[in-house]
């Protein structure tokens, strides 16, 4: 969205840009003005705030779920009937190891704080790998789960990341090519119809 480029150019100018990672993508992708470049590091950074858009996006959808509330302060949903908290994370790259472990170990505390019945979820809406799962996490009452099966938890129908996915590609796409070529993507990164 323009939001994004218009963010991603202001966070370019105020954060320090690597040099180095610079010459790399300029020599990678045969870059030969700065102008280029800088359009390159601009929509790289508009991608990472998109992305970290999406997970409040997906995090706004489930909380308006049945039953399902937004939280944001230490986890982002929590569904009291089930006694349930949630963390969404768009990507499963999102998070380097102490990141991922502090979000655990805020889960957990949380989780804790709650009391006795109480579980943990820490979504990954597009998991490492297309596969559903449900893992728990050492031996606390946290979880990793994929998005699609989260959406199924959350909204008892197996496919409504599917139907998501679905709906959006109907409303936001701009041509037939640009809606078959997320359709292969989404079917290579998300499990698959059940």
């Amino acid at each position: 969205s323009a939001s994004a480029v218009t963010a991603s150019e202001e966070r370019q100018r105020r954060n320090v840009v690597d040099p180095f990672s610079s010459l790399v993508i300029a020599s990678a992708l045969d870059v030969t003005s700065e102008a280029e470049l800088l359009a390159i590091q601009n929509g790289n950074s508009a991608l990472r705030g998109m992305s970290n858009a999406l997970g409040t996006f997906h995090q706004d959808i489930l909380g308006s779920v049945r039953n399902w509330r937004n939280h944001d302060a230490g986890y982002d949903l929590e569904n009291s009937n089930q006694r349930v908290l949630a963390e969404v994370k768009n990507k499963h790259n999102t998070m380097n190891a102490s990141t991922y472990e502090k979000t655990v170990a805020d889960l957990d505390t949380a989780v804790r704080q709650k009391g006795r019945g109480w579980s943990g979820y820490l979504v990954m809406v597009i998991p490492r790998t297309p596969h559903r799962y449900q893992t728990q996490i050492g031996n606390r009452a946290v979880y990793e789960i994929d998005g699609a099966s989260f959406y199924h938890e959350a909204t008892g129908s197996s496919n409504a990341l599917h139907d998501l996915f679905d709906v959006l590609s109907r409303e936001l796409a701009t041509a037939d090519e640009v809606v078959r070529y997320c359709q292969r993507t989404m079917a290579a990164s998300l499990p698959p119809r059940v």
